[in-house]
């Protein structure tokens, strides 16, 4: 069976500096056999600021509707954002509160960046708002530390022996949580 995992970056702020590290989960998670992955920007999503929901819309934008289908299909999910001010950007959140159902009972990978704790804060928060649409955040979560020195100009991280087994560690539990979470889906209908 292939995973689906679209990677939802957190941010549209010019200058967006962990878009690099956004890419990089992208192409890293796509390497894994079995496993499919795509890039969500949220700078090219037709969302804005949260007047109504994805279902309130009297006539949804196709773009709306082709992204709750993608997450439709999804086995779950990776974020990938900042951290603003000890929390996560309000596009993120904006973001997850534009959809509920896409994503219950679907695990919730999270990559962090900022500064000397590489967002560490940002994750926490995450996991109180992953929890209100009944998604599951994994245990293993990857903080990236001065994301804007972590990569190279090419886009290649500067020290991938010590990014890529956290990567890889989170992609591993990422996998076993869904497809525990989607055997317990298809035997047990949703509460």
């Amino acid at each position: 069976m292939e995973l689906y995992f679209p990677v939802l970056y957190g941010t549209v702020r010019e200058g967006r500096r962990s878009l690099v590290l956004a890419r990089y989960v992208v192409q890293r998670l796509s390497k894994r056999p079995g496993v499919r992955a795509k890039l969500f920007d949220p700078a090219e999503l037709p969302f804005g600021n949260l007047v109504q929901r994805e279902w309130e819309l009297p006539t949804p934008d196709p773009r709306v509707s082709a992204f709750v289908g993608e997450m439709a299909s999804a086995d779950g999910f990776v974020v990938v954002t900042p951290e603003y001010n000890y929390g996560i950007p309000g596009t993120l959140k904006n973001l997850l509160d534009s959809l509920f159902d896409e994503w219950n009972r679907k695990p919730f990978g999270v990559v962090t960046a900022g500064g000397i704790v590489g967002g560490v804060r940002a994750a926490d928060q995450l996991r109180q708002v992953i929890a209100g649409v009944r998604a599951v955040m994994i245990p293993a979560h990857v903080p990236v530390p001065f994301v804007g020195k972590a990569f190279d100009d090419s886009g290649a991280p500067r020290n991938p022996e010590e990014l890529d087994p956290r990567l890889d560690r989170m992609f591993d539990e990422l996998e076993w949580y869904a497809r525990a979470l989607s055997a317990a889906r298809q035997a047990t209908p949703s509460p």
